[in-house]
């Protein structure tokens, strides 16, 4: 089994190209989306959450996701300790995951903080999805609702491509010169 990490800044495509790895039978582990589950399930993350973040954060049992972002995409010290409750319990689950699929040829990590987690560890290799800046602002602002304004604030506070490219071994430029489809059998092939 060998785990590929898939990572890029927002509004870059990696939930596509995570799509499409999938449909080349590659078993996808979506740690957004295991994180918004275990924010939702996982007794741990609610109480410390709710400790941190107050009571209201929670309404009828589920995590106010927008609001939240809105504390923490002003303020990094609140980022950093959603961070340290919600990341051991994405690696945990991870590594029982893993431990669930040890028999699957691919298994694709997808996280837009890989690198700066320390979750890229995890990984045999990393891929990097990149699009040009304004495709990703347009975008960010089409799926989320939200101002270019908040859009770059959220890029700021991100690792910008120049510097994911360092860990990375491949890059999926995701700007329709080359399709995406080609790019991911490439990787694949190269890697079997």
């Amino acid at each position: 089994m060998k785990v590929i990490g898939l990572t890029g800044g927002i509004g870059s495509g990696k939930t596509t190209v995570l799509k499409i790895f999938e449909k080349f039978g590659c078993l996808v582990y979506n740690s957004d989306l295991r994180a918004k589950t275990i924010q939702n399930s996982c007794k741990k993350a609610i109480e410390s959450i709710k400790q941190f973040f107050g009571e209201d954060i929670y309404q009828e049992g589920i995590l106010q996701r927008k609001k939240l972002a809105d504390i923490v995409f002003k303020q990094p010290e609140k980022l950093k300790q959603l961070e340290k409750i919600v990341h051991p319990l994405v690696f945990e689950d991870f590594e029982k995951f893993c431990q669930d699929n040890k028999t699957k040829e691919f298994i694709i990590l997808e996280s837009a903080v890989l690198i700066e987690s320390g979750f890229y560890k995890y990984t045999d290799f990393l891929v990097l999805v990149t699009a040009l800046q304004e495709k990703c602002i347009e975008r960010v602002i089409k799926r989320d609702n939200i101002s270019r304004v908040q859009v770059l604030e959220r890029m700021s506070k991100q690792m910008n491509d120049f510097q994911r490219k360092e860990f990375c071994k491949y890059i999926i430029e995701n700007n329709e010169m080359q399709t995406l489809d080609n790019q991911v059998l490439q990787i694949l092939n190269k890697e079997r």
